[in-house]
């Protein structure tokens, strides 16, 4: 089994920002297509999933 951990290449500095630049947004009309995952049970992932709930996504 080979895992494709999908770096961006570049130097350490710039590559949030080509990941970032890189990806794909998800059109308000399709959010109710696509099941999101919040991994981490503390305040910060509590935080994410009732604010990813509120704006319409499938929390899980």
């Amino acid at each position: 089994m080979e895992l494709d951990a999908k770096i961006p290449s570049g130097p350490i500095d710039k590559k949030w920002d080509k990941a970032r630049f890189d990806l794909k947004l998800v059109n308000p009309a399709n959010k109710r297509h696509h099941k999101l995952i919040v991994v981490g049970t503390g305040l910060g992932g509590g935080a994410a999933a009732a604010t990813l709930a509120e704006l319409g996504y499938d929390i899980e």
